[in-house]
């Protein structure tokens, strides 16, 4: 299982864009879907690693993120 199937708020942004915002103020019927990495509160899931120097480094994945809105 990887880092990105974990977490259930981890999501392509293909699933994010067929969600709601969490921050759209429309009423029930009338909330706004996500727009996913195009929002400034998207942000890309990573994992620390050690380089070679044994300094951390973050890789981002390329495939899952997450609404930073919402991440629990």
């Amino acid at each position: 299982m990887t880092e990105e199937n974990r977490n259930p708020h981890y999501v392509t942004p293909r699933d994010a864009e067929i969600s709601y915002c969490p921050m759209s103020m429309g009423g029930h019927e009338g909330k706004d879907l996500c727009v996913g990495p195009q929002c400034m509160a998207w942000r890309w899931t990573y994992k620390l690693s050690e380089d070679d120097e044994g300094q951390l480094e973050a890789k981002y994945s390329t495939t899952h993120g997450y609404c930073g809105m919402v991440r629990g």
